[in-house]
C-alpha cells in the first residue's frame, strides 16, 4: 500500500500580498474621513493598518473613535456599496506574475485558501474582477470570526480540511499575518513588497521573507518537503 499523501495548506493574505492596494485603501480611508470630518491621517500611518479587523484599524487611526463615528463611518461605506455615494478610484491590479503563481502552487499539490479582513462580499468582487476566484477552495474573512492576529480563521481553515498545522503555511505582507501564524502554530512567510518592511516580517516571527513572487513555490518546498 502506498503511502498516505500529505494534505498541504497555503493560505494566502489579499491586499499588499495578491493584490496592489494599498495606494487605493489609503485614497478611500482619506475619502471617507474626509466625508465624516475626522482629521485625515498620514499615509504612512494608514498602510501600518492595512491588514488589521476593521474596528481595530479604526482605532489605530482614530483612538477617540466611539459610537458615533463608528456609525459615521459604517453609513458611509453602506452609502457606497449601495450606489448612493461614488465609490473612490481604485487601481487595483494583481502583483506580476501572481496568477500563474497560484497555479503553480495549486499544481504541487496545496489547498489555496484566502485569510482576509476584508469582508466577504468585497472580497468576492474582486477575486472575479481579476479571475482568480476559481483557484481558492476557501475564503475567509473577518465575517467568519476573529481577524488577524487572531489564529481563530486559520485554525478554522485547519479544521476544515483537515490540515496538520506543521503542513500550512501563511504567506502575507503584514507583522498581522506573521502573527497569525505563529499564533496557530504554522509556518509563516512573508513577502518583502508589501506595507511592512522585511526586518519587521522576521521580528514577527517569519520563517522565511521571499522578495519576488517566483521564490514562493520554492519556499514552501523548502518549509513541507512533500
Amino acid at each position: 500500500m502506498s503511502p498516505q499523501r500529505k494534505i498541504m495548506l497555503a493560505a494566502f493574505d489579499l491586499d499588499g500580498t495578491l493584490l496592489n492596494s494599498a495606494d487605493s485603501i489609503v485614497f478611500g480611508v482619506t475619502e471617507c474621513w474626509k466625508v465624516c470630518g475626522f482629521p485625515v491621517p498620514k499615509a504612512q500611518d494608514i498602510k501600518k493598518i492595512i491588514g488589521l479587523p476593521w474596528e481595530e484599524s479604526v482605532k489605530n487611526l482614530l483612538p477617540d473613535a466611539g459610537k458615533k463615528e463608528f456609525n459615521l463611518i459604517k453609513k458611509y461605506y453602506e452609502e457606497v456599496a449601495q450606489g448612493k455615494r461614488q465609490r473612490p478610484k481604485q487601481d487595483q491590479d494583481l502583483f506580476p506574475g501572481v496568477y500563474e503563481m497560484l497555479k503553480e502552487v495549486r499544481e504541487a499539490g496545496y489547498i489555496l485558501t484566502i485569510i482576509t479582513s476584508r469582508s466577504g462580499v468585497r472580497l468576492r468582487e474582486l477575486l472575479a474582477k481579476h479571475g482568480i476566484e476559481e483557484l481558492f477552495s476557501a475564503l475567509k474573512t473577518t465575517d467568519d470570526g476573529p481577524g488577524k492576529p487572531n489564529p481563530f480563521l486559520m485554525r478554522q481553515t485547519l479544521n476544515e480540511f483537515n490540515v496538520l498545522k506543521n503542513n500550512a503555511v501563511m504567506i502575507g505582507d503584514t507583522t498581522f499575518d506573521i502573527a497569525m501564524s505563529k499564533n496557530a502554530g504554522t509556518f509563516g512567510v512573508g513577502v518583502s513588497w508589501g506595507v511592512h518592511n522585511t526586518s519587521d516580517l522576521m521580528t514577527a516571527g517569519a520563517h522565511e521573507v521571499v522578495h519576488t513572487v517566483d521564490e514562493i513555490v520554492p519556499t514552501l518546498r523548502k518549509l513541507i518537503p512533500i
